[in-house]
């Protein structure tokens, strides 16, 4: 019988921990991928031998050739694919170099949608595709214009994707949380203290979006708050919800 493994990329920080500790007793094996060895090397020590780092840069997607020369070598099923990694500040367009734009859309757009490629041979009834998009999914958000806009196309290649899943039993479930309490919020901006309305913790976000995904929910939006939010980004107008965002972020810029 082949092992059950689970991928979960960024996976030594803020919500890929927690898919590492609430997965773990779900497979034989959890392959954590992070740039940061020494992280790696820190979440084996913490959760033990069921881990096997893998230590990838996924600003270039053609870093993952690692992950599919191990899938052929290994005799495995995936159970979860966890595409988590991700990166953003707060800030103007203008301010963001060229590479950092290229980064940015590698790791959270091209990587997520080679690594899907690269792990569907690997997956069959009962598999999971989980997603990790965001509340700013659902409308343009002006000065995280690159984090809201990566984040849509998540969002669009996360709901296609599981409509073509469906007949082989794949469930392709995308996230989409409000603000949540990891490192990689930025706390603060000017010198200015940012205040973010209703913090989630990342563990519950983590269960609410591992059980959508054993119901085959193709969206797990955690919290009446956010889902009172994407409600009014359908009621709304678009610039309308765009200039209240903006005007609630103002100090900050």
């Amino acid at each position: 019988m082949k092992n059950s493994i689970a991928i979960i990329t960024g996976a030594t920080g803020g919500l890929g921990i927690e898919f590492v500790s609430q997965l773990i007793n779900d497979v034989d094996e959890i392959w954590a991928i992070a740039r940061n060895e020494e992280k790696l090397v820190n979440l084996g020590d913490q959760f033990g031998t069921k881990i096997k780092g893998f230590s990838i840069d996924l600003t270039d997607p053609f870093n993952l050739e690692k992950i599919r020369n191990r899938l052929l070598q290994e005799d495995v099923q995936v159970a979860y694919l966890v595409n988590n990694a991700g990166t953003g500040r707060m800030s103007a367009s203008i301010d963001f170099s060229d590479t950092e734009i290229i980064n940015h859309v590698n790791v959270h757009n091209t990587s997520m949608a080679i690594l899907c490629n690269i792990c569907l041979k690997y997956m069959g009834k009962g598999s999971h595709i989980i997603n990790i998009a965001s509340q700013a999914a659902f409308q343009p958000n002006p000065y995280i214009n690159l984090y809201a806009s990566s984040k849509v196309f998540c969002y669009s290649y996360s709901r296609a994707l599981a409509l073509e899943l469906e007949s082989m039993g794949i469930t392709v479930t995308v996230v989409c949380p409000g603000w949540i309490k990891t490192d990689l919020l930025q706390t603060e901006r000017n010198g200015v203290k940012i205040a973010f309305p209703h913090l989630a913790e990342a563990k519950d976000v983590v269960f609410q979006a591992i059980k959508d995904a054993g119901k085959g929910k193709n969206i797990s939006v955690y919290s009446t708050y956010v889902r009172w939010q994407r409600f009014l980004s359908w009621l709304f107008p678009t610039k309308a919800v765009m200039k209240t965002w903006t005007r609630g972020i103002r100090k900050y810029i």
